[in-house]
Order: C-alpha cells, then structure tokens, then sequence
C-alpha cells in the first residue's frame, strides 16, 4: 500500500491518534488524553472532510467546460470556510467548557500534521535505501 495515498493516510491518522490517546492517559491522566482525543477527532475528521470535499471538486470540475468551472470553485471555497468555522466552533466549545486539557487538545490537533511528517520522513528513508541499495548512483566512479 503506497504511503501517500489518502486512505493509508487516513488509516495511519487514526493509528496515530490511538497511540497517542495511550501514551497520554499513561503519562498525565484521563484528562489530558480527552484533550488528545478531542483534539484528534476533530482533526482526523476534518481530513475526511476535506478529502471528501476536494474528491467532489475533482469530479465536478472534471464534468463541466473550462468557461463553467467558476461556480465550482466558489461553492468549494464556501465549503472550505464552513469547515474551518465548524472546526473553530468545535474547539472554542471545548475549551469554553473545561472539558480537556489544553495542551492535550494541541497535541491531538497536531494528530494529521505528525502523519504527514512521520509518511515523508518514510518516504525520505525508502530514498536513502534504494539510493544506497544502487551503486552507480551518486558518483560517477565506482570506488568512492
């Protein structure tokens, strides 16, 4: 399965933010590992939805002539800021009601950024490999 795709991105999300619901509530407690699962969800689902919205744009688009695109494009802008405001409602609500730790939220918020980091550091390491694994590769005599 290629590492970059959206559904081993996803998988790799959800993965990601069970382990760090773990290590959280070892570590600082049940309230901190809510606020690493509260800030995890919101993210992992606002993935979802963006790919979900992003793959409806595609085919739109892909259906219609250059000159009526416009339209399209706007409605998927709307989109856009509808998300990103349901997502600010959704952790403004979180935080008005005390319910999780702040730094727990953070730290679940970042749940996509550390995926997308840890798949490109994966991606990087499968480079040097192969790049390692071809010795005409690099130099051009073949003692170095």
């Amino acid at each position: 399965m290629e590492i970059l795709s959206p559904r081993s991105l996803k998988l790799a999300n959800w993965l990601l933010l069970a382990v760090l619901v773990v290590l959280g509530y070892l570590g600082q407690g049940r309230p901190f590992a809510l606020g690493v699962l509260a800030g995890g969800l919101l993210v992992v689902l606002n993935f979802h939805w963006l790919h979900h919205n992003l793959r409806g744009l595609f085919e739109r688009a892909a259906q219609l002539p250059e000159g009526q695109r416009g339209p399209a494009k706007v409605f998927f802008a709307a989109r856009q800021l509808t998300r990103f405001f349901v997502l600010l409602a959704c952790i403004y609500f979180l935080l008005r009601q005390e319910w999780v730790n702040v730094v727990g939220l953070v730290i679940g918020l970042s749940t996509t950024v550390l995926t997308l980091m840890l798949a490109a550091l994966i991606e990087v390491i499968k480079l040097i490999i192969k790049k390692e694994a071809n010795p005409s590769h690099g130099t051009s005599h073949p003692i170095s």
